[in-house]
This record gives structure tokens, C-alpha cells and sequence, in this order.
């Protein structure tokens, strides 16, 4: 009995590590440890590397690493970027795979910023195979536009910025900016991710410069990721935009001539610079230099240069200052112009005055506002001797001949007078 007890045990010794290999085994049947990327990593370029470390019980036969779009995703995955197969079936294999995030595989063309998956397989000697994913987003930058182009049209004072489309398939929109002379730069216009122009219209006068830049998606959300600024290469590179002509005014007081064209009159002649001008003679009338004026001085007439030189006007003389027409009080004093005031015009049914007596025919008249109650403006005239109730027009006309007349009787008979009273008085010659 008890060598069959001690039979039994070492059976079950035996037995008992060769059931236990296969459970142990087949819990540690596969494995993925990864090394890169992280879980929500952020990836861009031509060279991303996978890596990771992967075993299968028995030896591993394949393995691969796939980079694909989310489900329900309405754009394209990488699909396979790497794989590989073992002929000898190792306990594990070190995978780094090089992923080229920026243009899908089989020509596919550029690729989008957006969230894929990474997933790595293995598959040993069981049926099923292994896979474990990570969660990445890509976003590569973008390139700045390229042949921008600046054009402008001056009737309309419009400015045109043009330039091609990106290559990229995600780009959102175009950022166009302006700088006027020495300014800072500032965002003018937003363009869509399909649009290869945008017009502005200039009104202050100025220089202007344009630059461009293309927005691309990040990848996730609504974030972007922005160009470099990209300015015309060729001519123009900048819009020069001139302040408007001011309108010139010009005036002219030339007449027009009789066929309707003015023309300047023509130039005055200076003369003789050396020599100074003549005084203008005044007349009466109040015009210089007019001989046919009523009154005025025959050429050569009496007049007294013995003052400093300048002509002095006889007190006798008809409008002298002094006399009685001229209104003065000033015998023998400078030339000065009478008074402006117009001749008067006789008035209709009014016979017109008579010749030019030496006296004046129209007595001086008082300055404005001695008199108020006239007819002429408040502008009053006073009779000189004579009272107002004789002081008309044809009693001055017969008074003047009959006192210019007195008083030369007056003096003949006082000459007359003197000779016969001066004749008994003279010595009588006795010889």
C-alpha cells in the first residue's frame, strides 16, 4: 500500500507542471509595449517613428502598423505604413516604423490635418492575432502662398491682390494684410480657402503695401495653423495712390474785346525814371489836367513857384483855394482838389447858368449836417453878404455886373477927385 501511495504521488507530481505550463502560457500569449507615440500625441513631418515592442507565445509570425481614420470619419486613413514577417517566429520583435504624415501612401496626395489611429497587430502561431491602437492627431503646417500678384486701376482706385491656390486640401481661408507708408501692418480682408483674389478700394492718397498668408486646420476643433506672409515678387510691389490736383482759380479784369476773346491791355510806359512826375494840375471841375474844363487856367497862367518849389495857385485865380468859388480861406496856399461833389445838372424847365463871370456862380455850401432842412441831402448853401431872400440865381447874375460896375466909378471918380485937387497947389513958373 504504500509503495502504491508513493507511485500515485510522484504521478501527480509529474502531471502537475505539465498542466500549469499551458494556463501560464496562454495568459502571457501576446503583448504590445508601447514606446512612441503617446496617447493623443500631435504629429507632423516625413518622418514620424512608431515604436514599439511585441510578443506572442510561440513566437511571433507578422506584425503590422496601420494608420487609420476614426469610424464614421468622412476622409481617408494612411492605411498600412509598415509590416513585416518572421521567418523564425522570435519571442518578440522591436518595431520602429517611419510614418509620413504629410501625403497619403499611393500617391494619394497631401493629406489632412485630422485625428487618425495607430494600431499595431501581431500575429503568432494562434489564429487570432493581437492589435492595440493609440489616438493621434496630425497637424502639419502650410506653406505661404505662392505668385502673389498686386494690380491696380486708377479709374476706379481699385487694388487687386491675387495669388494661387494652396496645395493643401484643408486649407480654411486666406489673410490678406495692408500697411500704409510707415504704419504697422493690418488685417484688411479675409478671403475663402478656395479664393485666389481679393479687391479693396483706396481713397485716402498714400502708399500702400500687401502681403498674404494662407490658414490651414490644426487637425481638431476649430484651431488653425497659420502661413508665413507672402508679398508680390515682381513689379508692383507696392499702389501709390496721388492726392488729387487742386483746382487753380484765376481771375481777370480785362474786358472782353468786340469778337468776345479779352485781351491784357498793354503796358504802361514807365518813362524816365530819373526824372520825377509832374504834379496834376486841378481845375475847378475837380479833374487834373483837363484844359477844356469850365474855369480852368489857360496854359502858362499865374502861378507862384516861389515856395518849395511847388506850383501855388493866385488867389484871383477862378477855383484857387482862397477865392470865392473854391469855398478856402487860405489866400495863396498849395494847389488841393475841390471838393468831389458832382456839378449839378440843370433840371428840366431850369435855363442853364450863365457865361463864366470870375465870381462864382454857386456860393460854398456848409459841410454835412449844418443843415438839415435843404433839399440836397442835408447839405445847406449860404449866401456871403447878401440875405437869403435875394440870394436866387437871377439876382446874383444882375448884381454882379452893377457892383463890379460901382465900384469902378467909385474909383474913377475918387482918382478924378484927387488930380483936381492936387492942380491949384503946383508952384506957378514966373520966369
Amino acid at each position: 500500500m504504500r509503495k502504491i501511495s508513493l507511485t500515485v504521488g510522484a504521478a501527480l507530481l509529474v502531471v502537475g507542471p505539465v498542466s500549469a505550463q499551458p494556463a501560464q502560457a496562454q495568459e502571457n500569449a501576446a503583448y504590445v509595449t508601447w514606446q512612441s507615440p503617446q496617447e493623443g500625441a500631435r504629429l507632423s513631418g516625413r518622418t514620424v517613428h512608431i515604436k514599439a515592442k511585441t510578443g506572442f507565445y510561440g513566437g511571433v509570425r507578422s506584425w503590422a502598423v496601420e494608420a487609420l481614420a476614426p469610424e464614421e470619419a468622412d476622409y481617408p486613413g494612411y492605411g498600412t505604413i509598415c509590416e513585416g514577417t518572421e521567418s523564425r517566429a522570435p519571442a518578440f520583435v522591436n518595431i520602429d516604423c517611419v510614418w509620413d504624415t504629410t501625403a497619403y501612401p499611393n500617391d494619394g496626395g497631401q493629406a489632412l490635418n485630422r485625428p487618425y489611429v495607430v494600431r499595431i497587430t501581431t500575429q503568432g502561431n494562434s489564429p487570432n492575432p493581437h492589435a492595440e491602437d493609440r489616438n493621434v492627431v496630425v497637424a502639419n503646417p502650410v506653406s505661404a502662398p505662392r505668385d502673389v500678384k498686386l494690380g491696380f486701376v486708377d479709374s476706379t482706385r481699385q487694388a487687386t491682390v491675387r495669388w494661387q491656390q494652396n496645395p493643401e486640401p484643408d486649407v480654411v481661408s486666406y489673410v490678406v494684410q495692408e500697411r500704409v507708408g510707415d504704419g504697422p501692418w493690418k488685417n484688411v480682408g479675409q478671403a475663402g480657402g478656395r479664393a485666389t483674389n481679393f479687391t479693396r478700394t483706396l481713397s485716402a492718397p498714400g502708399t500702400y503695401r500687401y502681403q498674404v498668408a494662407a490658414l490651414r486646420s490644426a487637425g481638431s476643433g476649430d484651431d488653425t495653423v497659420q502661413s508665413a506672409w507672402a508679398g508680390p515678387a515682381n513689379e508692383p510691389k507696392q499702389i501709390v495712390v496721388a492726392e488729387p490736383p487742386r483746382p487753380e482759380t484765376t481771375t481777370t479784369t480785362t474786358p472782353p474785346s468786340a469778337d468776345g476773346s479779352a485781351e491784357p491791355p498793354p503796358p504802361a510806359d514807365p518813362g524816365d525814371p530819373t526824372v520825377p512826375p509832374a504834379p496834376p494840375q486841378v481845375t475847378s471841375a475837380g479833374a487834373p489836367n483837363d484844359p477844356a474844363a469850365p474855369g480852368a487856367p489857360p496854359p502858362g497862367g499865374p502861378t507862384d513857384t516861389s515856395r518849395s518849389g511847388a506850383a501855388v495857385v493866385s488867389p484871383i485865380q477862378h477855383g484857387a483855394p482862397g477865392s470865392v468859388r473854391s469855398g478856402g480861406a487860405t489866400v495863396g496856399g498849395l494847389a488841393a482838389p475841390p471838393s468831389t461833389k458832382p456839378p449839378r445838372e440843370p433840371q428840366e424847365g431850369e435855363e442853364p447858368e450863365g457865361p463864366d463871370t470870375g465870381f462864382s456862380a454857386e456860393l460854398p455850401y456848409k459841410q454835412n449836417g449844418e443843415s438839415e432842412d435843404s433839399d440836397d441831402g442835408g447839405v445847406g448853401r449860404v449866401l456871403v453878404g447878401l440875405p437869403e431872400a435875394i440870394g436866387g440865381d437871377e439876382s446874383r447874375q444882375m448884381l454882379v455886373p452893377l457892383a463890379g460896375g460901382l465900384l469902378l466909378f467909385v474909383f474913377a471918380m475918387h482918382v478924378l477927385y484927387l488930380s483936381r485937387r492936387a492942380a491949384p497947389e503946383a508952384p506957378l513958373d514966373t520966369e
